[in-house]
Parts: C-alpha cells; structure tokens; sequence
C-alpha cells in the first residue's frame, strides 16, 4: 500500500469505533448493575442466605445467627446513612462557601452545573435514600442511637 495515511487512519477509525462501543456497553451494565443492587433492608437476608448455602448451616444455627446479623446489618445500614447525610451536608456547606466567592454571573453557572450534577446521580440512582424508601432521615442529630457509634469508637474486649 502506497499510501499508509489511509490505514492509519482506518486503525484511528477503528479505535474510536471500539472505544465508543465499548463505553456505551458498560454505561448500560453498569446501570444495569445499579438497578440490581438490593435495598439495605435486604442486606440481612441476603447476608444470611449466603452464610446458610457456604457454611451448610444447621436450622438451630440459623436461628442464633439471624438476630446478630440483623442487628449489625441495622448497624451498617445507620452509619451508611449517617455518612450519606454527612456527606451530603459537607458537599452543600463547600457549594455555599464557593457560591459566596463567585460574581453573580458565576454563580448562575455554578448552580446550572450543580443542577446537572444532582440530575445526573437521580439519572444513575444515586440519590436513592440511604437505608430504603421507609427509613427515618436523620434530622440535624446523628441517626446513631447513644452506644452505636462507628466501630473504632467502640471499647474492644480481648
């Protein structure tokens, strides 16, 4: 071939082919994935179905397994919602602090980008409430009962 800016260009083409195909197959699986990911309500369930097919457990095992891993199941799913708000709070106090440093024209611009940004993570699910549909939204104070810290605040026995 006389000519190699033709294939190389036919090799650039066919990169680029791949690449957005590529891309749009794994934006749909992991949508998919999204979707697919269980609620914290079934977490426990889930968790124990797991336990009881690997371990081969024994009814009488299951029934002292369930409320330990109900109980820390609860435990995961508060400090996931607390860090969630917490998360949440800091990610608005930092968008307020820099809308307070921008002129007004950039201020507009910096709330159409957040707008977007919240519409994307709705888009993908990723504003689904922490802890489920039904669970209590934490209201100023930690979510965390008195005792339920986070683990490492928590005495260890040995």
């Amino acid at each position: 071939m006389n000519k190699p800016w033709k294939l190389i260009l036919l090799l650039i083409g066919i990169f680029i082919a791949g690449s957005v195909t590529g891309a749009l197959v794994m934006r749909k699986i992991g949508r998919a994935a999204l979707a697919k990911r269980p609620l914290p309500e079934q977490w426990a369930p889930l968790h124990l179905k797991r336990l009881v097919d690997r371990l081969d457990l024994q009814p009488e095992q299951v029934d002292q397994l369930r409320p330990i891993v109900r109980r820390n199941m609860e435990q995961l799913n508060r400090l996931r919602a607390f860090s969630l708000a917490e998360t949440k709070s800091g990610v608005e106090q930092m968008e307020r602090e820099i809308a307070d440093k921008l002129r007004p024209a950039q201020r507009a611009k910096f709330e159409q980008m957040n707008k977007e940004m919240r519409d994307r993570a709705k888009r993908l699910g990723h504003d689904r409430p922490p802890g489920g549909p039904n669970a209590p939204r934490p209201s100023g104070g930690s979510p965390l009962p008195p005792g339920d810290g986070p683990p490492s605040e928590k005495p260890r026995h040995h």
